[in-house]
Formats: C-alpha cells, sequence, structure tokens
C-alpha cells in the first residue's frame, strides 16, 4: 500500500502538476476498496490461520524450555558440576533455537503477506487504471493517506471500481 502512495505521490510532484482545466482529477480510498475485496480477506484469515499456527509452535518451543529450566534449576544440587555445565549450555542452545525460530516465524509471516497482498493489490491497481481510463481521468489520487490528498473534491471512483472488481 504505501508503494501506491508514493509512487502516486511522486509522479505528482516530479511532473509538477498544476491545476489546469483539461486535467480531471479522481480520487479512491484504497483501503476501503482493499477492505471489501474478497481475494483480500480471504488472504488475512489464510494469514491469521498461519500466525497462530506459528504462535502455538513457538508457545511449544517457550514451554519445553521453562520446564526443562526449572527441571534443572530444581536439581542443580543434585548432580555433578559437569551435568550443570552441560545443562546450561542446553539451554542456551534452546534459547538460540527460540531466537532463530522466532525470526524464521517473522520473516516467514512477512513473505507470505508480500506474496498474496502482490497479486491482489496488482489487481485492484489494474481495475483503478480501467476506471480512470473509461472516465478520461488523468489522475487518481488515494484518499485514504491523509498526507497525500489534502481535499477531495473531485470525483470519486470508489463504485465505479468496486463494480469493475465484481464486488
Amino acid at each position: 500500500m504505501k508503494h501506491i502512495k508514493f509512487i502516486l505521490i511522486a509522479l505528482l510532484m516530479g511532473l509538477g502538476i498544476q491545476a489546469q482545466a483539461q486535467q480531471k482529477i479522481a480520487h479512491i480510498d484504497i483501503q476501503k476498496v482493499l477492505a471489501e475485496m474478497p481475494e483480500y480477506k480471504q488472504a488475512q484469515a489464510e494469514l491469521k490461520q498461519l500466525y497462530q499456527t506459528y504462535q502455538k509452535e513457538f508457545e511449544q518451543m517457550q514451554k519445553e524450555y521453562y520446564d526443562k529450566l526449572q527441571k534443572y534449576q530444581q536439581e542443580a544440587g543434585q548432580v555433578t558440576q559437569e551435568e550443570n555445565q552441560r545443562r546450561a549450555q542446553e539451554l542456551q542452545q534452546m534459547e538460540k533455537s527460540i531466537l532463530e525460530a522466532q525470526q524464521r516465524i517473522q520473516e516467514d509471516l512477512a513473505k507470505k503477506e508480500a506474496e498474496k497482498m502482490k497479486n491482489i493489490q496488482d489487481k485492484l491497481m489494474k481495475a483503478i487504471e480501467a476506471v480512470a481510463a473509461e472516465k478520461g481521468y488523468d489522475y487518481v489520487l488515494d484518499s485514504s493517506a491523509p498526507s497525500a490528498v489534502l481535499v477531495a473534491r473531485g470525483p470519486d471512483i470508489y463504485n465505479d471500481v468496486k463494480k469493475k472488481l465484481g464486488i
């Protein structure tokens, strides 16, 4: 989403747009359209389910670590110094594994989200471009980005884009 906003802003600034009578400008709340797209809703549900799966895996790793830590602390006075050192190394390795798993989970979730959102964003952009071409708009601004659109008096193509997307 941020990329789309920045591209639109860069286009506006880079071209040095001045309000001219022949230029037609419209706006749309991209976030609002996205929230209504079935593909977006499905992607969000899939990502939530994946997150919950990873969360359970992560919590299980943490539970095993804390259970072992408590056990080792209780038995520390009953085992040899060498055994305590071995156990300490084992716990350090478990901590490292937990941190690596957390990083892997975050990276995997970000990658999956990017993959799913790319197709959805591409579909939305094609619909916006098609409506803009049909209606003769030179520029379409994202009104969901408050810093990008200060005043939105032009036509809102929200309903046209929804119709183009079939929602």
